[in-house]
């Protein structure tokens, strides 16, 4: 029964998320869109660890925009998100292009002079997309572009690039445009997940890790706070040591996990035992309030799809310092998010296994 958690923006509860999936597709036009998504990505109070290789501070800050506000309307697909980088990259070189025919539209990253096509998807100011200030606006022109992906008919079966043409209606009508920077687009994606800090940013795919993604998200510097009980700083040093491993749906060890199979090895260092299943895990422990959260006390949230209402679905460790590990996903494995990160879906409980 344990599940990947849903990585997504903190902050804005995961109900928000399907208002937002269920706003974006049934949008038929400007009036439809007054709930702006850069509204979504600011209260997120994103932070950078720093730029993004070969990328400007203001493409940088774009990219990490597109994969947030796609990641959060399709549902973390790293398909969407890739193809909305793809897109913005071969229109726009990822700048907010204003345009010289299109007044108001100018936001200092450059202009075009391409019809009335403006933003980092250059959409045509006149057909529309959305008003002027949507489409120069870089989180409502992400949340614009994928709305129109996210409507086509098995968009997920088809080529990348057949899927962005279809959007675009570039001049390119196979999208070869658009194929050039596939592969481009992939590597500024992989360096987008590991790019937030612990102010808390969740960019879909990889997103919300506390610290760059080398580390598997453990700071620096790090270590186990004074003052830690000893049955839990054994839980805390084998879990720390399984950073990076790879999450297995069953598996608890050595070298690879799902959640309450990490929680559960972790405290069997400390001779406790605990049940591989979060929901045992949560009924095992001694209840502890948030405020009283100490270093090894497990930390249990609704993931993605909880086995019913109270119940977790997901499990990490706390680390102290606001921290919290976890095997997350196939694709992230074990990694370090910030506590306010991880229980940005909800809380169902934190115990103590020692008791």
């Amino acid at each position: 029964m344990d599940h990947k958690f849903l990585l997504t923006i903190p902050v804005v509860a995961l109900a928000g998320l399907v208002g937002l999936v269920t706003l974006l597709g049934g949008a038929t036009g400007p009036a439809s869109q007054q709930a702006s998504l850069s509204t979504l990505v600011n209260m997120a109070g994103c932070q950078s660890t720093g730029l993004l290789a070969s990328l400007d501070p203001a493409q940088s800050v774009n990219a990490e925009t597109i994969v947030s506000v796609t990641a959060a309307a399709s549902g973390e697909s790293t398909q969407a998100e890739q193809i909305a980088l793809m897109v913005a990259i071969t229109e726009s070189g990822l700048r907010n292009l204003g345009n010289t025919k299109v007044p108001g539209s100018n936001s200092g990253q450059g202009m075009g002079s391409n019809g009335y096509s403006v933003g980092l998807f250059q959409e045509q100011a006149q057909e529309g997309w959305g008003t002027i200030a949507e489409e120069s606006n870089p989180a409502d022109a992400a949340g614009l572009f994928v709305q129109r992906l996210l409507a086509i008919p098995g968009w997920q079966r088809m080529k990348p690039w057949h899927a962005a043409q279809l959007v675009q209606g570039s001049k390119f009508a196979n999208g070869s445009n658009y194929r050039r920077h596939w592969s481009e687009a992939g590597a500024v994606l992989a360096k987008v997940t590991g790019s937030f800090t612990t102010a808390g940013c969740g960019a879909g795919v990889g997103g919300g890790l506390a610290e760059v993604a080398s580390s598997y998200g453990l700071p620096s510097g790090y270590t186990i706070p004074v003052g830690t009980t000893p049955k839990a700083r054994l839980a805390l040093t084998y879990a720390v040591r399984k950073l990076g491993s790879k999450y297995v749906w069953g598996a608890a060890g050595p070298n690879s996990f799902d959640c309450s199979g990490l929680t559960m090895m972790a405290w069997a260092q400390a001779g406790v035992t605990l049940d591989h299943y979060t929901v045992d895990q949560m009924r095992e422990g001694q209840a502890v309030a948030a405020s009283a959260i100490a270093p090894g006390d497990l930390v249990l949230v609704p993931g993605t799809d909880s086995p019913g209402p109270g119940l977790p679905g997901h499990v990490g460790i706390y680390l102290g310092d606001g921290l919290v590990e976890s095997a997350v996903d196939p694709q992230l494995g074990v990694v370090v998010q910030s506590f306010a990160n991880f229980v940005s879906g909800g809380l169902d409980a934190i115990v103590n296994p020692a008791g």
